[in-house]
């Protein structure tokens, strides 16, 4: 899972976004004026289409045609960098969850970089154009259970708040064994964590297995 094709603007787009940027005087908040609608709207329908309408934070699909399933995501948050608000590759579309979870928190390696930064050593958490997913995370079962496989995953997981079970997606309460690890895996580390992780895999998979 990994977006080729970012958005491309249409030159009325470029000519708005290239008017924005030499602002004097900008800043994130204007990302909600009047005269963005139009563009937005081409982002988010962009996105949703080009990630098959897939998470790039939790995996989850929600195959719904409306926008008010998904915000429009800066990779690098436009309070931090306003520059980079309409960079085709800080932009993607994520679920409101992991979107709010993320919020303005720090991705970046090297906060203090002016240029987009453009490769993945540049940045904490999974990011969308230039990471494979599964490279990093390992999703079990998306909304359920996420098995960090770097510290780049580990960092996504926690940012986005990924340990958030059966509150994404309408489903049955879990069970209560599967619970209970869940929730004895968030404070565990060294061999316990591996021993509780192994065996919460093991428990899911069987469930899933009997549905």
């Amino acid at each position: 899972m990994k977006i080729d094709n970012p958005v491309t603007y249409t030159k009325g787009e470029l000519e708005l976004v290239d008017n924005f940027i030499k602002r004097d005087k900008k800043n994130g908040t204007d990302w909600g004026d009047d005269e963005f609608k139009d563009i937005k709207l081409s982002i988010k329908n962009h996105y949703k289409v080009e990630q098959n309408y897939v998470c790039p934070y939790c995996a989850i699909t929600y195959p719904v045609g409306h926008g008010m399933a998904w915000d429009i995501e800066h990779i690098v948050p436009k309070d931090k960098k306003v520059q980079f608000m309409f960079e085709p590759e800080n932009l993607c579309v994520a679920c409101k969850d992991c979107n709010g979870a993320k919020s303005s928190k720090e991705v970046l390696v090297n906060p203090d970089r002016r240029r987009f930064p453009n490769s993945s050593q540049d940045y904490k958490i999974i990011h969308p154009h230039f990471d494979f997913y599964h490279e990093h995370i390992n999703a079990i079962s998306p909304g359920d259970f996420y098995r960090p496989l770097s510290e780049k995953g580990e960092f996504t997981i926690v940012t986005c708040r990924l340990l958030r079970f059966y509150g994404v997606v309408k489903r049955e309460q879990p069970e209560q064994d599967i619970n209970d690890l869940a929730k004895a895996l968030i404070d565990a580390d060294g061999v316990a964590r591996k021993i509780l992780e192994d065996e919460l895999v093991k428990r899911i998979v069987n469930k899933r297995n009997m549905d």
